[in-house]
């Protein structure tokens, strides 16, 4: 008789510790309890202290599982959890343990303290489990790819198995079985689940900071397995038609007491209306489950796996940092001989093994964060996210069922602008991470691309929807790394989609235009440097889709709108002169420094210390001139290919004599007396062509070659002469960059400017001395259209005033707020009425 119940191993052990062993054992097998007996036992204390024995059980086994990793003997506890929550009746049980969602717990601290927390916090992150990253990726410096791929898929799918399996079958043994039975267990358990989830979140607010002390913040680990956990109950709702999107409430940051974004800042909406609309007055009602999960998947994205990626790539730059300071110090070591000194070596050892602690560390993240069905996964919810967004802001409310129809009304709509402007934030975060560092994953090409493009395209087209022009900045950036090559004669994943998408064609090239005239004025202190890095961005994608005919199509059609693009012009005129001129003088300075070091003797000579400033001094010269070369190649290509599709909108008065001032500018830099001072060694190294660059400038004046330009080329006192060209067109010869049909026609535009150039001087001298007044005060030639700013009193013509207002919205003279509607005719008394002359 005694055979048929369990036996106590240790008497000592009384109460739920009895239990313990026996749970943790196989069901059915010798150590374990029989699953009948375990049926009837729930049965038996379902309303009677079932809480005290089952439930103070999992306690302890909990408990025990909080110092352990993926290294340890995880299995039993996960597997007794999961085993026991497949009985409805223990799953609602569960909720109703004070353990389950401790109310004294800490950000830190509701990973150990709470029921779940240390199955949750199994991971291989290595905040949390360092000796897993250690273990897993030792010397990984001097291990073959290979072998590291392989450790980072057998530690992710160690991971899986405790998070969620692709398997149905295994679904129910994992960290999302458990959560799953919960949730249908009873709708008071569903509701502790997700006030649970959502104490989480208001306790690790901080995670989303810029600086936080990893020690007062719940792990990184623990927050990305309950992000994947909810990515599963997203699931069903996560389909490629969007079917239930109708079923997700857009007020819902405002009508739930769950989570408060009040103080967060928000995509469109001022503090003072954001006040307003969550204030204490505001409604509140119940959600659906779809609302619950939906949003609460939205916040541990946010404050756990992207907050991770923005970790990542940090640590990416201080790994590289070190790696470049033990490269540099074993290369001094290295001219030191045998000479060196004992604290030398004993730096050189700590730095060693800081450095493989960190290149394991590095495995060990991209274990994580870099795992395709946990990309797949957040790819799909994001396209969900931006559905749902431009569903907000579609005025018939129909997308993505029926494509949204642009452009969008002028007013935006305040569900819409009261969002927090980090759900567009995390999606800009996440694709940019795939671009930069997954783009070997199959993970964007194997998943729906329409809603990216679709998103990107509606919010730059209706630039004011989105106040922040940092976000719109990524999101150009987003379709910078998609558009860029993968390999030679391989496209950039998007560039199908952006080539046939009917929001592109239609779109696009506008979009891309009107940004990179906004992005002059970001507002910022960094705004000067910060609108390069955009631009080039910008200029990769218009290169890209240029050789489709719907846009260039587009463009032509664009340059009929004469404000917006005579701005566009300016501005990309204005970038071609600063950063030719930037990188033609770094490049000088660049063969300066190697002119020196070349003279073995002198540089020898000179002072370690002077000699160590010097070579500073170049690092850093060629860090400068690598960025402004890209750039200006970019830029200078760009004015290249647009001049050859449209001319007239170049020859507005207000920019074709600038325009026609920095050609010539920068064909003397290129070909002039000072053009030996730009030979540096290892020109590629700089991305430096000059030939490309000389025979794009000569492209832009054949492209443009009519009246208008020519007489301005005229009018250029400062940079033009005849023999540059003669000089150019012999280079390019030479170096078969251009026919000889090309030179012939450089040759005759030279000509007709050298005509041009003789009317001009016999036109001065008929004309005489010019009056004072009849010149114009910033440009000092004779006003053809004077008008008055009333702003500082001053007269000046139309055109110059014009052309300044591009690219500045104040008076030149007083610097107050001026625009071309508030200037007022002008007239000299000395003008006779109706004849203009003198």
């Amino acid at each position: 008789m005694p055979d048929m119940f369990p036996q106590l191993e240790n008497a000592g052990s009384v109460g739920p510790e009895q239990l313990v062993s026996r749970l943790l054992a196989e069901p059915d097998s010798a150590q374990g309890l029989p699953s009948e007996y375990l049926v009837e036992l729930v049965a038996r204390f379902a309303d009677d202290g079932l809480d005290a024995i089952l439930g103070s059980a999992l306690v302890i086994i909990s408990q025990r599982l909080r110092n352990a990793d993926v290294l340890g003997d995880y299995k039993p506890s996960l597997q007794t959890l999961t085993y026991l929550c497949e009985n409805k009746t223990v799953a609602a049980m569960i909720t109703t343990l004070p353990e389950f969602d401790p109310v004294d717990a800490t950000a830190r601290s509701i990973e150990e303290v709470s029921l779940l927390g240390p199955f949750f916090r199994l991971s291989a992150y290595p905040d949390s489990a360092p000796k897993v990253a250690e273990n897993f990726f030792k010397n990984a410096e001097e291990r073959y790819s290979a072998d590291l791929e392989s450790c980072m898929n057998g530690l992710r799918g160690t991971v899986h198995n405790i998070q969620a399996s692709r398997k149905p079958k295994k679904q129910a043994r994992t960290m999302f079985g458990v959560i799953n039975n919960i949730v249908r267990s009873s709708p008071a358990s569903r509701e502790s689940v997700l006030a649970y989830f959502a104490h989480i979140l208001r306790l690790n607010e901080k995670r989303a900071q810029m600086q936080v002390d990893p020690q007062t913040v719940a792990s990184e680990g623990f927050m990305h397995n309950i992000t994947a956990v909810l990515l599963d109950l997203c699931d069903p709702f996560m389909d490629v038609k969007a079917s239930k999107i109708d079923k997700i409430d857009p007020t819902y940051f405002r009508t739930t007491r769950r989570l408060d974004v009040k103080e967060d800042t928000k995509i469109s909406g001022t503090k003072e209306q954001s006040d307003e609309y969550y204030g204490d007055s505001r409604p509140q009602q119940e959600h659906n489950f779809i609302s619950e999960v939906f949003f609460l998947t939205v916040a541990f994205i946010h404050y756990g796996p992207i907050r991770s990626c923005v970790n990542y790539n940090e640590f990416k730059r201080e790994y590289a940092e070190v790696k470049r300071q033990t490269e540099r110090m074993e290369q001094e070591m290295g001219r030191m001989g045998g000479s060196t000194m004992p604290m030398q070596e004993f730096l050189m050892k700590r730095m060693k093994a800081r450095l493989e602690a960190m290149a394991s560390h590095k495995y060990a993240y991209e274990s994580m964060l870099m795992d395709t069905e946990y990309l797949s996964q957040s790819m799909r919810f994001f396209n969900l996210v931006m559905s749902w967004l431009i569903r907000m802001v579609d005025p018939t409310k129909q997308h993505p069922w029926k494509a949204v129809k642009l452009p969008l009304p002028e007013d935006v709509p305040e569900t819409f602008a009261m969002q927090p402007e980090w759900i567009i934030e995390d999606i800009v975060e996440f694709f940019i991470f795939l671009g930069k560092f997954c783009y070997q994953t199959p993970t964007f090409r194997s998943n729906p691309q329409e809603e990216i493009v679709a998103f990107i395209i509606t919010f730059l087209r209706n630039s004011k929807y989105v106040k922040n022009p940092y976000l719109k900045a990524k999101l150009v950036e987003i379709l910078f790394f998609f558009t860029y090559p993968l390999g030679k004669g391989i496209p950039g994943e998007l560039e199908p989609m952006l080539n046939s998408h009917p929001l592109s064609l239609d779109h696009l090239v506008p979009s891309l235009m009107s940004f990179y005239v906004e992005v002059e004025q970001t507002g910022a202190s960094s705004q000067f440097y910060d609108k390069f890095n955009i631009r080039y961005n910008i200029s990769h994608i218009m290169k890209t889709i240029w050789n489709h005919p719907a846009h260039r199509s587009k463009l032509r059609e664009e340059s009929k709108n004469h404000e917006l693009f005579t701005r566009f012009v300016n501005m990309l005129m204005s970038d071609v002169t600063y950063l030719l001129d930037e990188s033609l003088s770094k490049l000088s300075e660049i063969h300066q420094i190697q002119t020196e070091m070349d003279d073995t003797a002198t540089w020898e000579a000179q002072q370690p210390q002077q000699r160590q400033e010097r070579e500073g001094n170049l690092r850093t010269l060629e860090r400068q001139a690598q960025s402004y070369v890209a750039l200006g190649n970019e830029t200078v290509h760009m004015l290249q290919y647009l001049t050859a599709e449209v001319v007239e909108p170049f020859m507005v008065v207000e920019v074709v004599d600038r325009l026609a001032a920095m050609l010539d500018y920068n064909l003397a830099q290129l070909v002039g007396p000072k053009c030996q001072e730009l030979k540096v060694k290892n020109r590629e190294k700089y991305h430096f062509q000059p030939r490309v660059l000389l025979s794009e400038i000569i492209d832009i004046y054949l492209h443009l070659s009519c009246p208008a330009f020519v007489e301005a080329v005229a009018r250029d006192g400062r940079s033009y002469k005849k023999e540059y060209f003669s000089k150019a067109a012999s280079i390019l010869l030479k170096q078969r960059l251009k026919h000889s049909d090309d030179v012939a026609s450089l040759e005759a535009f030279v000509n007709k400017v050298e005509e041009a150039i003789q009317c001009g001087v016999e036109e001065e001298e008929e004309l005489g001395d010019v009056p004072d007044e009849f010149l114009d005060p910033i440009l000092s030639s004779v006003m053809e259209d004077p008008v008055l700013l009333p702003t500082s009193g001053t007269i000046v013509d139309r055109s110059t005033i014009r052309a300044h207002l591009l690219s500045d919205t104040r008076d030149p003279f007083s610097r107050a707020p001026l625009t071309m509607e508030m200037v007022q005719p002008g007239k000299s008394p000395q003008v006779c009425a109706g004849s203009g002359m003198y």
